[in-house]
C-alpha cells in the first residue's frame, strides 16, 4: 500500500511481505501510481502549493506477516489505522495468524451483518441451515 503523506513530504510504502526487491520490481509500478495521485491531487487543490519534488519514499519494514495469503488484511488494518509514524500498537501480536483470522473473522461479520447489506437475509438462512445441520452430524456422532 502507498500512501501520500503530504504534511511530511513522502511517499510511504507499506509492505507486509517485505520484498527485497520493491526497487527493481515494484518502485517503478508505485511511481506510476503515484504520479496519478499527484495528477489528481493537483486538479483538486490547485490553489494548495505542495512541492511534489521535496517528496522522499519512505518504506516501513517493521512488520512482517506470518503467511502469504493476509496481506489484504494488512491493508486493511493499514488503511483503519495508519497516521503517518509507525506505531507498534498497531502491529502488536499481528505476526500471529490467530488474530489474523479473528480480524477476518470480524471483518465478515461487519459486511455479511450490515443492514445495507442486499443479500444480509438469504446468507443468515443458508448459515442457520449449515449449522443445524452440523449440530445434527455432531448430535448423531455421539450416539455412536
Amino acid at each position: 500500500m502507498i500512501c501520500v503523506n503530504i504534511k511530511a513530504e513522502r511517499f510511504e510504502v507499506l509492505d507486509s511481505l517485505r520484498h527485497k526487491d520493491f526497487e527493481k520490481n515494484y518502485k517503478p509500478m508505485a511511481e506510476r501510481v503515484v504520479q496519478y495521485a499527484i495528477n489528481y491531487m493537483k486538479t483538486q487543490f490547485a490553489d494548495k502549493t505542495v512541492r511534489w519534488e521535496r517528496f522522499t519514499w519512505f518504506k516501513l519494514e517493521k512488520v512482517t506477516q506470518p503467511d502469504q495469503i493476509s496481506c489484504g488484511m494488512y491493508v486493511i488494518r493499514w488503511m483503519r489505522h495508519w497516521e503517518g509514524k509507525y506505531n507498534s500498537a498497531l502491529t502488536k501480536d499481528w505476526k500471529r495468524i490467530d488474530l489474523i483470522n479473528e480480524e477476518r473473522e470480524c471483518l465478515m461479520l461487519d459486511i455479511i451483518l450490515d443492514e445495507e447489506n442486499l443479500e444480509r437475509e438469504r446468507i443468515m438462512k443458508e448459515a442457520t441451515k449449515y449449522c443445524n445441520m452440523k449440530n445434527k452430524k455432531k448430535e448423531l456422532k455421539g450416539r455412536r
